[in-house]
């Protein structure tokens, strides 16, 4: 091959043992040799080269053109053309990345052919990936590492800002130095680094102490890196300085505590950090809110609780005031159903009177007449003195029935009473005349039979007679008056108190049903009374401080800010870490500076 010497060919047969992958190419780029490694390498990926370079062929490979491995030949040929140095580049095929070291071989000026390196790009670049992103979390967290004794190697920045150390103050000491000694005196500590040494990791939120006895709260793990062998090699530790975070959930923790047992006189003084200020800020307003909205429901509560107070005793005297009013209506229209009765039988009595001065008118105009009739006889007694036994006996029975209806008129006037006293009086005026006309006919009897002469005398009489019975007509006609117009006023009288008595009715019924509304208000109220001593009982369960002045029962309140748990400092900013150069086994193609597209 390109007609090498016997020393040549044994170096050629020297590349078949090493495990770096090489490839040798003529002037012409055309491959001539490639040593067992490369042939293993791309036998491998033949499948996926095969994909992005359809003219590949693994086992027409010597003899082939470097062409075969690019889709834009042009580019390389030309780079490759003007090659006089050593070239670095990283080829992709698909998802696969190579890293290549192209020397031209020279005699003299002349190019007479390449050697071309290649090396799988997957673990440098993976490698570099892995310390891109190491360097990304040494920004942002804390990074020590450990013996798997618990020595400290070496810890970042971010690390020793939190605790406040230097890297020469912890560079050699153990682990202990970090964590509370009576921690480190137990037996969980000692199983905390057995566990590690085995390669189990720990993670969770740790207390640690920081120079001068600074306190520090950590989310942090505990990772154990282990060899080829799996033997654990060392210990690092991923961390996050979470103090402040820790500091503010205590501190709203025993702020809601305090809230739970009703204290509500409180605020948060103490700022948080940036991200949990807002936190402390609302709970501030939302603790004020609640007790000035506390402060006012028992403001508002002994308002309630006096003015039911006050409705109870008015509802209490109202009741009784209308008890005493159901009371005395009640016997008021027990009173007016009597006189109601009374004036109705009034009433019927002054028509019953009325009714008897309409007979004894009706009787006194027969008598009038009568009595003209006893005139014209005594006229005629000088013409038959045989009629004159039968006048003196009509004179005699007309005075009976005279004397009888006066008796009559009489017991009715005493059955009317006080407005019966004046119909009284002439009924006995009547009687009285009736009495003396039966005298006068006894003695015309008498006197026409002792004298004619008599009988002018009786004659006079009757005709006084007559104009008597015409006067006591007259006064039937108006006692007759009178009654009508008694009997009318019973009548109105009677028809308005039944309707008084009607409306008395009425309003005692009304009253009743005030009173038991006034007993059901004086329960409402009692009531009321009652559920605002239970408001009053449970507004005192809180302490509201100086939201509210009133009587606060038996919970006193306490002014004062929450305290912290633990004292902390504002988290340092995180700095760079410094860039450690990856380590390299194997060919130099795996060295990450130089390289380029190719």
């Amino acid at each position: 091959m390109f007609g090498l010497s016997t020393n040549n060919r044994a170096q050629l047969e020297s590349l078949e043992v090493i495990t770096a992958n090489i490839m040798i190419a003529d002037e012409k780029l055309n491959i001539r040799y490639m040593n067992t490694a490369t042939k293993a390498m791309l036998k491998e990926a033949e499948s996926d080269l095969k994909k992005e370079l359809p003219r590949f062929d693994f086992d027409k490979l010597i003899g082939s053109n470097i062409d075969i491995f690019h889709k834009n030949p042009s580019h390389q040929r030309n780079m490759l053309s003007s090659l006089q140095n050593q070239h670095k580049a990283t080829i992709w095929v698909g998802h696969r990345a190579f890293d290549l070291i192209v020397t031209p071989l020279k005699n003299g000026a002349k190019t007479t052919g390449f050697v071309v390196e290649w090396a799988n790009a997957k673990e440098r670049l993976q490698n570099l990936d892995f310390q891109n992103q190491m360097e990304a979390i040494s920004r942002v967290q804390g990074i020590i590492e450990f013996t798997p004794e618990g020595e400290i190697v070496t810890a970042n920045q971010n690390f020793l800002d939190s605790l406040g150390y230097r890297m020469d103050d912890i560079k050699g000491k153990n682990h202990s130095l970090l964590v509370d000694p009576e921690y480190v005196r137990s037996p969980d500590y000692a199983e905390f680094w057995k566990s590690l040494r085995a390669g189990k990791f720990q993670a969770a939120e740790f207390t640690r102490y920081g120079k001068g006895g600074k306190k520090v709260v950590i989310n942090a793990s505990y990772n154990p890196i282990m060899d080829d062998r799996g033997r654990v090699t060392k210990v690092v530790k991923f961390a996050t300085d979470v103090t402040e975070r820790v500091h503010a959930v205590d501190t709203i923790g025993d702020a809601l505590g305090r809230m739970a047992k009703g204290d509500v006189s409180f605020t948060i003084d103490r700022p948080f950090v940036q991200d949990f200020e807002a936190l402390r800020t609302n709970l501030n307003d939302a603790v004020l809110q609640l007790a000035t909205t506390l402060g006012a429901v028992a403001q508002s509560t002994d308002q309630i609780d006096s003015g039911s107070r006050e409705i109870s005793s008015s509802a209490e005297d109202l009741s009784k005031r209308t008890e005493q009013q159901a009371a005395s209506l009640e016997e008021t229209a027990a009173a007016l159903d009597q006189i109601t009765v009374n004036v109705n039988n009034a009433s019927k009595r002054a028509e019953e009177a009325r009714h008897a001065t309409q007979a004894a008118d009706t009787s006194a105009t027969r008598s009038g007449q009568i009595v003209a009739e006893a005139v014209g006889a005594m006229a005629r007694i000088e013409q038959s003195s045989n009629q004159i036994s039968n006048i003196i006996g009509v004179i005699d029975e007309i005075a009976f029935q005279t004397n009888l209806l006066a008796l009559n008129a009489g017991v009715e006037a005493a059955r009317a009473g006080e407005a019966g006293k004046g119909f009284a009086v002439v009924a006995q005026e009547v009687r009285e005349l009736a009495q003396r006309s039966a005298q006068a006919a006894k003695e015309i009897k008498d006197l026409i039979r002792n004298s004619s002469e008599e009988v002018k005398n009786g004659v006079k009489l009757v005709s006084e007679t007559g104009e008597a019975l015409k006067t006591i007509q007259d006064n039937i006609v108006a006692v007759n008056d009178h009654m009508q117009a008694i009997a009318s006023s019973a009548r109105e009288q009677a028809t308005g108190l039944s309707e008084v008595n009607s409306a008395v009715n009425q309003m005692d019924q009304v009253t009743q049903q005030n009173a038991a509304m006034v007993e059901e208000s004086n329960a409402a109220s009692a009531t009321l009374a009652t559920e605002t001593q239970r408001l009053r009982q449970f507004i005192s369960r809180f302490t509201l401080g100086r939201h509210y002045t009133g009587q606060q029962g038996t919970t006193s309140a306490s002014h004062g800010a929450v305290r912290a748990h633990t004292p902390s400092s504002p988290a340092a900013a995180p700095r760079r870490a410094a860039a450690r150069p990856a380590q390299t086994h194997g060919n130099a193609a795996l060295k990450q500076d130089e390289w380029q597209e190719f």
